[in-house]
């Protein structure tokens, strides 16, 4: 739970300070977005196993442009739609990744279940056996 709460404290605070980022090149905020939005939605997956995707994403999609209406009333900052589109492409591309760690859940061996009650039902033999030799 811990790197969810992380994830949305360095978001928040990279996206609500005045003062716009520093970037790398030309347009690397776009990046930043993508990779910010990307694993908020993963963690929070991670974070919150039995929330429905779909609510997941609406959350989030809500979130996301809360903070572009909130950076719209900032003196220093912008809202900018192409922001919010690479937030849209981010949570897409973490819910994405959730389903590459479900798949292999999903498709680990079947049933180990089964192979407990056969271990169980032969450890109940053995003793059956011990308990009629020891008559």
């Amino acid at each position: 739970m811990a790197p969810f709460w992380l994830a949305l404290l360095v978001l928040l605070v990279m996206a609500l300070k005045t003062s716009p980022n520093n970037q790398l090149y030309q347009g690397a905020d776009k990046l930043y977005h993508w990779i910010g939005f990307a694993t908020l939605t993963f963690t929070a997956h991670l974070a919150f196993p039995r929330v429905k995707l779909g609510l997941l994403l609406i959350c989030i999609l809500i979130g996301a442009t809360s903070i572009e209406l909130l950076q719209a009333l900032s003196p220093a900052r912008t809202a900018s739609l192409g922001d919010m589109t690479v937030n849209i492409v981010g949570v897409l591309t973490g819910l994405g990744a959730t389903q590459l760690i479900r798949k292999p859940l999903r498709s680990a061996p079947p049933d180990r279940r089964r192979s407990h009650k056969r271990k169980r039902r032969s450890h109940n033999r053995r003793r059956e056996d011990l308990d009629e030799g020891s008559r």
